[in-house]
């Protein structure tokens, strides 16, 4: 009898199969991640919107309503922050055009992959394996091209562009939040 470790998994998966792809197979793996993910969370701020309007119409103005109704707003902000970060990177991912530009165009989409799932962990844990399956796959990727290509990695740059692509997440969630619910205060 072989007793087997309940660390290793011994299952043919996708994720496994793509990793040992080539880059391509791994590019459309990580763009069917970032769709399947887009999708879950836009139909959770759907969601979360409907419940929230209605919150904010029967809302009475006692402390206990409004501050049942902040938590769902920061809840939604949350969510709304996250589908923003993950267009980001999606559009990274459609922005690829060879080989030699996947290290500059994917760099930073690391930490905005990293930041989406550290934030989302309390609040869609279902998630969390789909984005750590991400970051692993962008990594490997990135580092892939860039050795294939001889290119460097400006990890300072990268971190910059990602503070620029997360900021621009954040402002356009805050705005469509506030174009919403244009009387609180809390937002």
């Amino acid at each position: 009898m072989t007793t087997l470790s309940k660390w290793v998994i011994e299952d043919e998966t996708k994720n496994q199969l793509v990793r040992a792809s080539t880059i391509k197979p791994r590019l459309d793996y990580a763009t069917e991640i970032v769709d399947a993910t887009l999708e879950i969370l836009a139909q959770k701020r759907l969601d979360l919107n409907m419940s929230n309007l209605e919150l904010y119409r029967t809302s009475d103005g006692t402390r206990k309503s409004l501050k049942s109704l902040e938590h769902g707003v920061r809840y939604e902000l949350e969510v709304s922050y996250a589908v923003e970060s993950l267009r980001q990177i999606r559009r990274s991912l459609d922005s690829i055009v060879g080989l030699g530009n996947i290290p500059t165009v994917l760099s930073p989409t690391i930490s905005l992959v990293r930041m989406i799932r550290s934030r989302m962990l309390s609040l869609a844990p279902m998630l969390d394996f789909q984005l750590g399956e991400l970051s692993l796959l962008l990594s490997g990727v990135i580092i892939d091209a860039a050795h294939l290509a001889g290119s460097s990695l400006d990890f300072e740059r990268a971190n910059g562009e990602s503070r620029r692509l997360l900021d621009e997440a954040k402002l356009i969630a805050d705005s469509k939040m506030c174009k919403q619910f244009p009387n609180l205060d809390f937002l």
